[in-house]
């Protein structure tokens, strides 16, 4: 375990979360998946749910099902885990933030050039093009170029670029010794930590079940977090949901941070977590690691099995402490094998975390 985890880097280079949304008469695996959390639910709380019980609603209604996977398989090379979750609240999720999440394995993936002149990659990240720092207007031309604008042609022999500038020709010729820039970004910062969130309480899920699910901390995260931000902004347009969702979610902006160097498939992959501790020796958190591809993240899940975890967890959220106290745990055949010898992890707070209002 490194002695920090590292602050996210914020901008980097829409594909819709991938859910299998199955007939359950004929989806042998999700009815099997669904009868061992119905039996799961009666052996806690004495009661079967009829339909599904809800870890995010909290709700046993009769609507679609769906096999939500708990890492997007747009991610090449992520788990494939996937657990029953409803259609509305997983295509509500994959929709509203994580199309826009997955982006971030696109970062250094293609060449300026090629994401300017490719129309679905142009679409996708709406690249700039700058002339001394000023914006130019720009489009990619099927046919001739008007006479009042101006063809130009660029790129490298592996991928050659046609544009139209909306530039009178004379105008364009004077411009030959200007500084000519692609500017490219797209901020992933609150989709990722959304989507991050709601994975990191799907591997509990799909680990723990209803144990985690019905705990105090499995209420939080599902009902608290995810849950009341559905019910209140299901049907709303994309944008309208990301403006609600920046100052929704910003006080859980320090529950995930990325990690560089932890080699680990991921929480649901390899049942491995990093449990918090308080000096007392209160355990008020879980860490749980989530692979995206080749990268690697950590969420802080809250562990309220006394009122005192609860004060500390909230505190953390809030406070500039960056140093926790963490043990290796490792769930194997319905047990949890934890380590002896703590260590203390940084967990950074500063840096740029979180956007402001005017950065979406």
């Amino acid at each position: 375990m490194p002695d920090s985890i590292n602050p996210p880097l914020g901008c980097v280079l829409n594909t819709p979360a991938c859910v299998d949304v199955l007939d359950m008469m004929m989806d042998e695996e999700l009815r099997f998946k669904l009868d061992n959390l119905r039996s799961d639910h009666e052996e806690l709380t004495g009661k079967l749910f009829r339909h599904f019980f809800c870890p995010i609603l909290f709700r046993d209604e009769d609507v679609p099902l769906c096999k939500g996977h708990i890492i997007n398989r747009v991610f090449p090379g992520s788990s494939r885990y996937w657990t029953v979750q409803r259609k509305d609240v997983d295509n509500f999720y994959g929709s509203a933030f994580e199309s826009d999440f997955v982006d971030i394995q696109y970062r250094k993936r293609w060449a300026p050039e090629e994401v300017i002149g490719k129309r679905n990659l142009s679409r996708k990240f709406h690249p700039t093009l700058l002339r001394d720092g000023v914006s130019v207007e720009h489009y990619i031309p099927i046919g001739p170029v008007p006479q009042h604008f101006t063809e130009v042609q660029f790129g490298d022999p592996r991928y050659d670029v046609r544009l139209g500038l909306k530039m009178n020709p004379d105008d364009a010729l004077s411009a030959t010794t200007s500084n000519w820039e692609i500017d490219i970004q797209k901020d992933v910062r609150l989709a990722a930590l959304v989507s991050l969130i709601k994975s990191a309480h799907l591997t509990l899920f799909e680990m723990l079940g209803y144990r985690y699910a019905l705990s105090a901390g499995g209420h939080f995260v599902g009902w608290s977090i995810l849950g009341e931000f559905f019910l209140k902004n299901n049907g709303l347009t994309k944008r309208e949901i990301t403006d609600n969702a920046l100052e929704y979610f910003r006080e859980f902006q320090h529950m995930v941070r990325p990690l560089l160097t932890v080699q680990v498939r991921g929480t649901v992959a390899d049942r491995l977590v990093l449990i918090c501790k308080a000096d007392s020796g209160l355990h008020w958190a879980i860490v749980v690691f989530i692979r995206t591809s080749e990268s690697l993240h950590a969420v802080l899940i809250p562990v309220f099995e006394q009122a005192e975890a609860a004060a500390h967890f909230l505190a953390f959220l809030q406070n500039q402490n960056e140093e926790v106290e963490v043990v290796f745990a490792l769930y194997q055949d319905g047990e949890w094998r934890v380590e002896t010898n703590s260590r203390t992890i940084k967990w950074p707070k500063s840096g740029i975390l979180y956007p402001e209002e005017q950065d979406i």
